[in-house]
């Protein structure tokens, strides 16, 4: 863990500083203030097995825009939301939901991604340096040749793993092949519109 507790004491002592007037050190000490303060300082954990073993069940899409042309603040929150919502709508199609998709990652580096009564599994490396997760298929099997690099941010119980955003539209158009949906193409077309988009999936642990 990050340092986690130095991050609380910190947090909490500057909590003091700034609201000596308003609170006692007693008001900021109760259970329900730790219990704010701990909600609001987001634990981040390194990428390394130790935290990502288990299974994580998708619980969303969640969509970044990185490029160079950045949108103004609040285009962007639009863009964002368009897509989400459009990419939402397609796998709802597709059968992707939170009680039909998820990962499971074990210590011994191999992983597996569920899909309906479909497992694809495959092999994983990681950076802890670059907080990255490396996905690897294997050349056989229904995703043989697919590799798959993540921006991940892991805490306690949630994880968010970012892709290129065609990557992953080569990833969704192969699991999606034994639906039979023919959706991507629109998909494609709404995400080339921007330079630099990474798209991906918000995960809770199980």
């Amino acid at each position: 863990m990050k340092k986690i507790g130095f991050i609380i004491l910190s947090v909490m002592l500057f909590a003091a500083g700034t609201q000596a007037y308003g609170q006692s050190l007693k008001d900021l000490l109760n259970k329900e203030t730790i219990k704010n303060v701990v909600g609001t300082v987001v634990e981040e954990l390194d990428v390394i097995p130790a935290n990502i073993e288990g299974r994580w069940s998708y619980s969303g899409i969640a969509v970044r825009l990185t490029g160079d042309d950045m949108l103004t603040n609040a285009a962007s929150a639009l863009a964002t939301g368009q897509i989400e919502e459009k990419l939402n709508g397609y796998l709802e199609q597709i059968g992707l939901r939170q009680d039909t998709f998820s990962y499971t990652f074990s210590a011994d580096s191999t992983f597996s991604t569920s899909f309906g009564k479909l497992d694809f599994p495959g092999t994983y490396t990681f950076s802890s340096e670059d907080d990255s997760i490396n996905l690897d298929y294997g050349k056989n099997g229904r995703l043989g040749g697919v590799t798959l690099e993540a921006e991940a941010k892991i805490s306690l119980n949630s994880m968010e793993l970012l892709f290129n955003a065609d990557k992953l539209l080569d990833f969704i158009e192969k699991i999606s092949a034994v639906a039979g949906d023919s959706g991507l193409g629109t998909i494609g077309s709404l995400l080339g519109q921007y330079d630099g988009i990474r798209i991906g999936f918000e995960l809770t642990r199980k």
